[in-house]
């Protein structure tokens, strides 16, 4: 399969597959979309025509069915994701799944066994390490530029002045909870991907309902402490009254030699006993960084699916999972838990 472009299906035309996804096809050289799977007939119909793709169908199994798939790009809503990945999975296709890949460790740890059992590629959609700034701060990192980062300071403020109370995005059962499962997870993959993905051991959490007719929370805090000595510190919400322009999304991270901050990128190094900044010179500044991460991300996947890159080890899904397990657990608490006491379905 090495020696010729992947044939993807794409399942799901909602936001982020329009948004994000379908933009970034439009310049994937070595993969090409085949088929859009989706239930709505109407918007089947327009993205069809708009981008002239070869099948247009309303069910995964007709996806599925078709002869010249090789590999499912999953755009579905997050309470159906787990299901579909396995059905993929077990059809003998490579999956690119969009965050989350389960509602929790339990749906994962699912997930995970289909994988091991059908030999097929999964990759996770975590598009901000994708972007030039994250994949230069890493570098930096592994070099030991930083020292040992023992510090890691985060957050996400998106404030959503209006809702839809009855989508699935504010409904627990279907979403897996509110800006933690929307914002948080996302800061929190890339804080722990930046760093090795040290395996957290405590979290505690704080959870805030402000939103009327809303049943998951709007704002967070949390709190992690991780092996070898890593803290992460968490903030995320839908709700803080501040401009979005001033306050967007940060990963700050402090190492003993130096610091390194995101959006924009800086590096700071203790020089000579001075403070140095040692921040690469931009070397353009042309595209749209958001757009660009999923179109690397589409790339690499394409990529995995050909046998010419190794995707990333899906045991940091488990980490990842097991402790947004622990996180809600600790807000319900209302204390500081342990991450051992949290077992793989979830509860203490």
């Amino acid at each position: 399969m090495n020696d010729r472009t992947i044939r993807i299906g794409l399942v799901g035309a909602g936001a982020v597959a329009q948004t994000a996804h379908l933009p970034a096809y439009r310049r994937l050289r070595n993969g090409t979309l085949v088929a859009i799977c989706d239930a709505e007939s109407g918007k089947l119909r327009a993205l069809r025509e708009r981008t002239g793709v070869a099948h247009a169908v309303r069910s995964l199994d007709e996806l599925l069915g078709l002869d010249e798939l090789d590999a499912v790009d999953i755009c579905l809503p997050s309470h159906q994701h787990a299901d579909a990945v396995i059905r993929c999975l077990e059809a003998g296709k490579h999956v690119l799944c969009e965050k989350p890949l389960g509602l929790n460790a339990a749906e994962v740890e699912a997930v995970l066994a289909a994988q091991q059992k059908s030999g097929k590629n999964l990759v996770v959609g975590m598009n901000n390490r994708y972007r030039d700034d994250s994949i230069l701060l890493r570098r930096f990192i592994q070099d030991g530029a930083l020292g040992e980062v023992f510090h890691a300071r985060a957050g996400w403020l998106k404030r959503r002045d209006r809702v839809k109370p009855g989508a699935w995005q504010y409904v627990r059962a279907k979403s897996g909870g509110g800006v933690v499962m929307d914002l948080g997870i996302q800061m929190l993959d890339l804080a722990l991907w930046l760093c090795g993905y040290p395996a957290p051991e405590r979290a505690s959490a704080s959870f805030y309902y402000h939103m009327p007719d809303v049943d998951v929370e709007d704002s967070a805090v949390i709190s992690l402490t991780c092996a070898g000595g890593l803290s992460i510190s968490l903030d995320v919400s839908w709700h803080y009254l501040v401009e979005n322009e001033e306050y967007d999304h940060f990963l700050d991270l402090y190492g003993t030699s130096g610091s390194g901050l995101l959006n924009p990128l800086r590096v700071f190094q203790h020089l000579y006993g001075n403070l140095v900044n040692v921040t690469p010179e931009s070397r353009r500044r042309i595209g749209n960084i958001y757009m660009e991460s999923y179109e690397r991300e589409l790339a690499f996947f394409a990529a995995v699916a050909a046998g010419r890159e190794k995707p990333p080890p899906l045991s940091e899904q488990r980490t990842l999972a097991r402790t947004l397990d622990a996180v809600r657990f600790a807000a319900a608490e209302g204390r500081e838990v342990r991450l051992d006491e949290i077992s793989a379905s979830g509860h203490a």
